[in-house]
């Protein structure tokens, strides 16, 4: 005899047999039921937050670590709604993440254009289609099988990313019978090969190349191609330098490439004559607005999205490719190596390394954050967590990050969510029982999801947090320097200000250190072996630096290499 049981309680044994133990979210009248369908049923995990809009990007930091689809859960309306900077996040870095929402009991739901019915009624599906791969509301229990596989399955395959399940409240409690459910089946992707006359093109491209370069971006490691990349690399002896997203993909690059990336990576890419472009999106702040001034080399550009390729460089060579698949195809072309290493190129990147390396460091008197974060990346943990914010703070570490051993780094990168450090470092605590976990935040980004701080005290998570506190918003002072007459709205101190963070760590539960000197590294250092969670206050400079591309344009012409016959 078939066995039935409740919807609520289907949803959680689902998940659990995804092997998925834990979710993030914010206890709501909407969601109470499927809540508790999931820690009674003693497989799960209910991690509690403050904000809901932290319940979705502690999910996405988790997913970063784990390799699993991130899950979070928040009830209807305003905590639906709360979810869309987070749901916004995962789609576009490409995360995969199940967000479920309560509902409204489902003969609420309006048809209409009108008001909805009931109490924190919203079609929340509508809000998040844009954003999502998949969204759904469920009104027939006899189809949350097949929703809650498609929703899954999508999250996870082809480019990863974000989607929703909606439940109402009624329909959390009807009875199923799961041997009665329809299923979801894939419909058939078109395979993707990597054809032999696409690795003749690179092959013969690399061939002739005098000065050949590697891009990795994030879709390297959301491939799970880590290794092969590795491989090629040591197979080839070609150089790398990454995207923002691909810091954390390899070790031994030549650091990142981009609007603030640094000068040794830029003027890689700038003089290449061959650029191979793996799993990156070349969006604005990778390539500037001006994309002729980005590099001079013949681009081929490999991803697995076809509407990623030729969307900026419509000039560039394209393979339409899963990343890991294409990298051991042509590792393997490549069979014992090329006919040439480039001692020449290998020579002027070093050089520029040697000469460019210290350009970062932009302050002689003041504590310099690019130097101070360097020594801590340097100091940390093999596999050591790192989650940055958006702003200076995450530019300076970025150009601090040299990857070493299984050391990460999780960024915002295509959303740039200020207040994602805090969050994203709760769900790699909770993914990772043992990494060392830094969140580096600025003043700005720390009060955006200030509340998170109270979760890290009450349970004592791990989690170090870092302020790079200039006691303003230090990107928008330097934007409203150059460009508005240094007419500083919203960027001053009678605008904004950062509370004590000495009361604001002992009010939380955490220890406290105030840095005003880059001699204090090594407490820092010290701090960050230590169990449990502290506060580092850094006091950096108010009128702060922060280089870009634009800063260097004397540097770029001057060490532009002139190459009459580029490769073709």
């Amino acid at each position: 005899m078939p066995i039935s049981m409740v919807l609520s309680d289907y949803v959680a044994e689902f998940l659990a047999g995804k092997g998925i133990d834990h979710v993030f979210g914010y206890q709501g009248g909407a969601v109470t039921k499927i809540i508790d369908s999931m820690v009674n049923g003693g497989r799960i995990r209910f991690v509690q937050n403050y904000h809901e809009q932290a319940s979705a990007l502690a999910a996405d930091g988790s997913a970063r670590i784990s390799g699993k689809v991130g899950v979070a859960v928040a009830t209807s309306g305003p905590g639906a709604t709360n979810l869309v900077t987070g749901i916004a996040n995962a789609q576009l870095d490409s995360i995969p993440v199940l967000f479920i929402t309560g509902q409204d009991y489902a003969h609420n739901i309006s048809k209409t254009l009108g008001r909805l019915n009931g109490f924190q009624d919203l079609d929340i599906v509508s809000v998040v289609k844009s954003i999502t791969k998949y969204a759904v509301t469920v009104t027939d229990p006899s189809r949350i099988r097949y929703e809650l596989e498609k929703a899954f399955y999508l999250a996870a395959n082809g480019r990863p990313g974000a989607t929703l399940i909606d439940l109402p409240i009624d329909i959390q409690f009807k009875t199923i019978v799961p041997e009665e459910l329809e299923g979801y089946v894939p419909s058939q992707e078109p395979s993707l090969p990597v054809h032999t006359k696409d690795l003749e093109t690179v092959l013969t491209a690399l061939r002739g190349a005098r000065r050949p370069l590697v891009l990795a971006g994030g879709g390297v490691r959301l491939a799970k191609a880590e290794q092969a990349l590795r491989h090629l690399i040591d197979a080839t002896g070609l150089p790398v330098v990454t995207t923002l997203n691909g810091l954390d993909v390899i070790e031994g690059g030549l650091g990142f490439a981009g609007l603030y990336g640094n000068t040794e990576a830029n003027l890689a890419v700038y003089n290449a004559d061959l650029l191979l472009v793996l799993g990156a999106r070349l969006g604005q702040r990778q390539v500037g607005k001006v994309v002729e001034k980005y590099t001079h080399a013949h681009v081929i550009h490999v991803d697995i999205d076809p509407e990623e390729l030729r969307r900026v460089i419509t000039d560039s060579t394209v393979i339409h490719a899963d990343i890991r698949t294409f990298i051991e195809a042509l590792t393997e072309a490549v069979g014992t190596g090329l006919s040439q290493d480039w001692p020449t190129w290998w020579e002027m990147l070093r050089g520029w390394q040697r000469e460019f390396g210290k350009n970062v460091h932009v302050s002689v008197t003041e504590l310099d954050p690019v130097r101070f974060l360097t020594t801590l990346v340097e100091g940390a943990d093999d596999d050591a967590i790192f989650a940055a914010d958006v702003g200076q703070n995450q530019m300076w570490l970025a150009q601090a990050f040299k990857v070493r051993g299984q050391q990460r780094l999780l960024n915002s990168s295509g959303l740039g969510a200020m207040g994602y450090s805090l969050p994203a470092a709760i769900g790699a605590r909770i993914a990772s029982d043992s990494a060392q976990v830094i969140a580096v935040t600025g003043d700005g980004g720390l009060q955006m999801n200030l509340q998170e701080l109270n979760l890290i005290g009450h349970k004592a998570l791990n989690i170090k947090c870092i302020v790079m506190n200039n006691n303003t918003l230090g990107m928008m002072r330097e934007v409203q320097k150059r460009y508005y007459g240094e007419r500083y709205y919203g960027a001053d101190e009678e605008s904004f200000s950062c509370p004590d963070l000495e009361r604001l760590a002992y009010a939380f539960g955490l220890d406290y250190i105030k840095v005003t000197s880059e001699d204090s590294a090594p407490d820092v250092l010290a701090a960050l072996r230590k169990t449990g969670p502290c506060l580092i206050d850094v006091r950096v400079d108010f009128d702060s630096l922060l280089l870009n591309r634009y800063d260097e344009l004397h540097v770029f012409e001057a060490n532009t290499i002139h190459d009459p016959n580029p490769a073709s």
